[in-house]
């Protein structure tokens, strides 16, 4: 029996272990039509692992699917004090919207630069909303220098804090996951800078990587897999790339799937982000690399894979009403999309087709 290993490095979601993993399988299975997919109900199989098996023509495969979890390390900067977010959401504020040159490179494609516009304006009502807490709770003294200025200051938050300002925000609020896109924000920043997640720690981009690379040891060693298929998932994209573009090599074929992905525009903040694309390329046990996209996603720009036989982008279709684009839901969707799994099962769907003989071939042998 043929057996192949998927894992998934999923995106920066506030799901538990394995819930990334049950959506990802019961999205191939619902989504593939050309391949179909059932899965073994088996005692022997190893726990943390979703195995599939593909029965087309003849042939049997098994697909041992596993996730490598690691949002368990992400902190959350919307659960910190009101001090740590003030000071922080500063530093955010400088970090993504004071360099223009992010902002250069998407605002000729009109439906990344609306996503990116509408997580800007997320994270702008947040910090103001993060002002106004910290300037309330602010109680000097009568006699204390800096009273005036205090006063003066909750005068102007009344003024801000008006009817028609937050009937607007809670407008924003509703429509778009503002708490998850000023996590994604904070986070984003932590990892193309090797920031720690807490002081004495070490960076949390190489806390990640370690993670993940361990999970990938740990499930290598459950089988005899004849290749290995890496399907990043939004910023999981930027892990997987991270890892595999200076990871040895292991001795079998390796394929990556880019879906969702925040590359492109990340990259212009951290040159060496584009510089772990070109590694990733040229890895010498690198198959297929397919980068994959929608542009009903407002929130993905891609990977800016370069166009080679084995590393290409793809386009594919995907509905969304105007309510779930804004609300990223178009975002996550890629996991029971058609194209999306068929592109993912297109390399089984070869090997099967490679290893049925011909009419021709069979008639000759007879």
């Amino acid at each position: 029996m043929k057996r192949s290993l998927i894992m998934l490095v999923p995106g920066l979601t506030r799901v538990t272990s394995t819930a990334q993993l049950s959506e990802f399988s019961e999205g191939l299975i619902a989504a593939s039509e050309r391949m179909p997919l059932t899965p073994i109900a088996d005692p022997l199989i190893p726990p943390g692992v979703q195995r599939l098996r593909v029965t087309a023509t003849g042939q049997e495969l098994e697909l041992d699917l596993v996730e490598a979890y690691w949002n368990d390390l992400v902190p959350s900067i919307t659960q910190q004090t009101l001090k740590t977010r003030l000071t922080r959401g500063f530093s955010l504020i400088w970090f993504w919207l004071a360099n223009l040159h992010i902002w250069k490179g998407v605002l000729g494609r009109k439906y990344l630069t609306f996503g990116l516009t509408l997580s800007a304006l997320a994270f702008l009502v947040w910090y103001l909303g993060t002002i106004i807490l910290f300037v309330e709770a602010i109680e000097p003294a009568a006699d204390n220098p800096l009273f005036p200025l205090v006063k003066e200051l909750k005068r102007s938050v009344e003024y801000i804090g008006g009817w028609r300002i937050w009937a607007v925000a809670t407008a924003i609020v509703a429509l778009i996951p503002v708490s998850l896109l000023v996590d994604i924000s904070d986070f984003c920043k932590r990892y193309l800078t090797n920031e720690p997640a807490a002081r004495g720690k070490p960076a949390v981009r190489f806390e990640i990587i370690r993670r993940v690379r361990e999970q990938l040891v740990s499930s290598l060693a459950l089988g005899d897999y004849e290749s290995v298929t890496i399907v990043g998932h939004s910023f999981g994209s930027v892990v997987t790339v991270d890892l595999f573009a200076d990871l040895p090599s292991f001795g079998i074929p390796v394929r990556i799937l880019t879906m969702g992905s925040l590359i492109e525009v990340l990259g212009k903040q951290a040159p060496w982000l584009q510089n772990e694309v070109m590694a990733l390329s040229q890895r010498e046990d690198l198959i297929e690399w397919i980068d994959i996209k929608s542009h009903s996603d407002w929130f993905a720009s891609g990977s800016a894979v370069p166009e080679t036989h084995h590393c290409y982008e793809r386009i594919i279709g995907s509905y969304g009403t105007f309510p779930d684009k804004i609300a990223a839901k178009v975002h996550s969707r890629y996991f029971d999309n058609q194209e999306a799994v068929r592109l993912l099962l297109s390399y089984f769907e070869r090997q099967n087709n490679a290893n049925i003989p011909s009419d021709k071939a069979t008639l000759e042998t007879a």
